[in-house]
């Protein structure tokens, strides 16, 4: 059972603009699932009120979309008589291509956000008015009520805004075209040069300081004492929460938290699994980030890149930011990359906060890019059951497209055949959902007394799907 409720809940934090006058139109879930077993026409008012909304919003602002493109490419100073005819009858594709080419990047980068947050609006609309369906559906007759499936579900998957996966050839045109225009191969994530190689950047002052050294070495011995000391089978469950760091930021004796410093000390110390934290950036690169900025960690934590959410920096401003160690926030892929140069069972527990399905589809499209970094991720967990379901789904999919090339034209596996571990030419990793053992401090928290765990089972199913791998248990949603 995947909380969907709660994942709206996140999805609507995320964004504290949420409610703003010109913010986009969310169904309002809960109030309408309230409505189920009181009144079946204050439902079907409430959800087809909901519908034409949704619908009416989608239909206003995709309008916006393409108006805007055209506007700023046909009034820019670019424009001429021969421009208009050479353009004329454009392809939807061409027509962002050439925005992009005429727009200074801000603008570009503007219109991207737009884009991809209408596309994660209408996908969130579409999948309450189902599941409130459903949910109405599932005691109908008890109830004495007509079930609505037949006359309800036609109307949603024949609204505009149902039509959301289009949109996702925009994105996808607006993405590669902004990373073309920054000079970059089509998908620089392919690249084997170091565009965006994070090497640590320690301060001259550190570099001869000869005390500062010496505590590190004796931080490093004392790692290595210490696994040292720890039975074989237990070492295998030790994890190093953000790599090996102080855990009060300081710098002197051990590296900043999530930091790439911190997961080479880990695991060249013997720690065979880091868990780091991932954020995406509003360019759509993966980076290491606990916090919503990076002003406790910051150099300067006044500067506007410091306070600024990690979600609204591009890769160019992270990049600007220097840390207190002189290191700056590394990119996922950098820390991969390290632990595969590393060797050994050097791997890394990957969390994605609640609501967050946009880092899990770019964990995704990452992998797909780098299949010889898949095996350095041992596990991806989340308090958001939702998005942990989406992702299994998403990474099977992409194990099912890859079985299906090495099969050639024999049958492959269908997705309800498909064996993850037998199947499978590449060993995906394990996807978890986390959980509270104490009262839970925090609305999206799912506690589970350990005297009782039975709720789990219904939390890792998901229909007829394949269930999550286990949950894990956090002692707070914080660390």
């Amino acid at each position: 059972m995947v909380k969907f409720g709660r994942h709206l809940q996140f999805y609507l934090e995320s964004d504290e603009a949420h409610g703003a006058r010109d913010d986009p139109y969310i169904v309002p879930y809960t109030d309408i699932k309230e409505c189920i077993g009181k009144s079946q026409n204050h439902f079907t008012r409430e959800w087809m009120g909901s519908l034409k909304q949704a619908s009416d919003d989608y239909s206003k602002r995709i309008k916006r979309f393409w108006k805007r493109i055209f506007d700023d490419v046909f009034s820019s100073s670019a424009c001429s008589r021969s421009f208009e005819e050479e353009y004329r009858g454009i392809h939807s594709d061409k027509a962002i291509e050439l925005y992009v080419s005429v727009m200074d990047e801000g603008r570009s980068r503007e219109l991207f956000s737009f884009i991809k947050k209408l596309h994660s609006t209408a996908a969130m609309n579409c999948e309450a008015l189902r599941k409130l369906v459903k949910k109405f559906d599932k005691g109908a007759i008890a109830r004495g009520e007509e079930m609505l499936t037949s006359s309800f579900l036609h109307e949603l998957y024949s609204s505009s805004f149902s039509n959301y996966p289009c949109l996702e050839g925009y994105i996808d045109a607006l993405r590669d075209s902004l990373v073309a225009s920054e000079g970059e191969d089509a998908e620089d994530e392919d690249s084997d040069n170091e565009n965006y190689s994070i090497q640590e950047k320690v301060s001259s002052s550190y570099r001869n300081d000869t005390t500062a050294v010496k505590r590190r070495a004796e931080e490093l011995t004392w790692l290595k004492t210490m696994l040292a000391s720890i039975p074989p089978m237990d070492l295998s469950a030790l994890v190093a929460h953000r790599g090996f760091h102080c855990p009060r930021d300081g710098t002197n004796r051990r590296p900043l938290e999530n930091s790439l410093s911190a997961f080479e000390m880990a695991w060249c110390g013997g720690i065979k699994l880091c868990e780091c934290d991932v954020a995406l950036t509003k360019d759509e690169k993966l980076v290491l980030a606990h916090d919503e900025d990076f002003s406790r960690l910051a150099l300067d934590p006044n500067a506007v890149c410091s306070k600024t959410k990690v979600q609204d920096l591009t890769m160019k401003e992270i990049i600007s930011l220097t840390f207190k160690s002189g290191s700056r926030p590394p990119l996922l892929l950098d820390v991969l990359r390290s632990a595969q140069a590393i060797g050994g069972d050097s791997k890394l527990v990957i969390e994605i906060k609640p609501g967050n399905q946009e880092a899990c589809t770019a964990l995704v499209r990452l992998f797909r890019h780098h299949l010889d970094l898949i095996d350095r991720c041992e596990v991806i967990m989340s308090f958001d059951a939702f998005i942990m379901h989406r992702l299994k789904s998403e990474l099977e999919d992409m194990a099912i497209s890859l079985t299906t090339e090495r099969f050639g034209s024999l049958s492959p596996p269908s997705k309800h055949t498909f064996d993850r571990r037998a199947d499978s030419p590449i060993k995906l990793p394990r996807v978890l959902l986390l959980t509270v053992a104490k009262e839970p401090q925090k609305h999206y928290e799912l506690w589970v007394d350990i005297l009782n765990p039975s709720p789990i089972h219904s939390w890792l199913k998901h229909g007829n799907k394949s269930s999550l791998d286990g949950a894990s248990n956090a002692r707070t949603s914080g660390n």
